[in-house]
């Protein structure tokens, strides 16, 4: 696919597998504002919103001619926003590295918070930290396999990319 021809990206992985970093990057490339879901989808406590303004809420940007989304979000939005993307984008590393990259991520947020998420919001509690190591387990097991079931369908296969290391799709 042409860079030209690319103006709506969807980028799916696990928590800490890389999206923000690459929806970053890609931003600067296209010149595409990124939507990071997680900034949507959650309150300054880090609490799930209500998910009918998520989804009000991504089904706005995705009427947009341009958008980088960065993340799930709803799962039922997930597939047409499959649809509308002229290209997806899975990170898909060994669910090892999830983990090993989620403790440097809390490492790093000591000094520097997250710009991603609500304004406000602070990771460096207990709570969200085991919430957030127990959530890569489930997305890993559960999630994954639905996702790849779905990319592997025909009217996919064209626009998927599937990156399994850290090496750079920019």
């Amino acid at each position: 696919m042409k860079n030209l021809e690319i103006q709506k990206i969807c980028i799916i992985g696990n928590i800490a597998s890389g999206k923000t970093r690459l929806a970053n990057k890609l931003s600067k490339k296209y010149k595409i504002s990124v939507t990071h879901v997680d900034s949507i989808q959650f309150d300054q406590k880090l609490n799930i919103k209500n998910q009918e303004l998520t989804r009000l809420a991504l089904n706005d940007i995705q009427k947009n001619n341009q958008w980088i989304i960065d993340g799930y979000g709803p799962l039922d939005l997930l597939e047409k926003r499959f649809q509308q993307a002229d290209q997806i984008i899975f990170l898909d590393p060994p669910v090892i590295f999830n983990f090993f990259w989620l403790t440097y991520r809390m490492i790093k947020i000591i000094f520097k918070p997250r710009l991603e998420l609500p304004l406000g919001s602070t990771e460096l509690n207990w709570k969200h930290i085991k919430k957030m190591y127990l959530t890569v387990w489930k997305i890993h097991k559960k999630m994954r396999p639905e996702v790849i079931k779905i990319l592997s369908r025909d009217m996919f296969k064209h626009k998927v990319i599937i990156q399994n290391t850290d090496s750079t799709l920019v």
